[in-house]
């Protein structure tokens, strides 16, 4: 017995529904997955410039004409220039002393 048109039509809107869902389903996963990905880059680039400052504060501190400077100023002329390139510490070095966050 062949299904009525009602019942065809029935279907086609069931199945028409379930594409939209499907459609809207992808395209949410396609924007979520470009916030990770743009995440990840500002990150990976975030990482980068502080493993740079990391290592000329290294080179610095080998250099003969730095032997004089005390770790406090040294620790603190890194703290400010990882802070200039936009890392801010403050709680890694809050629960690494011991702070309650």
């Amino acid at each position: 017995m062949r299904p009525s048109r009602r019942e065809l039509e029935a279907r086609d809107r069931r199945r028409a529904a379930q594409v939209e869902r499907l459609i809207s389903e992808r395209d949410d996963a396609r924007a979520g997955e470009q916030a990770c990905a743009h995440q990840l880059e500002r990150l990976g680039h975030e990482l980068s410039r502080g493993k740079d400052v990391i290592a000329t504060h290294m080179i610095a501190v080998a250099h003969p004409s730095t032997v004089l400077h005390s770790p406090q100023a040294c620790m603190e002329s890194l703290r400010e220039a990882l802070t200039a390139v936009g890392f801010d510490l403050r709680l890694e070095l809050e629960r690494v002393e011991g702070v309650e966050l």
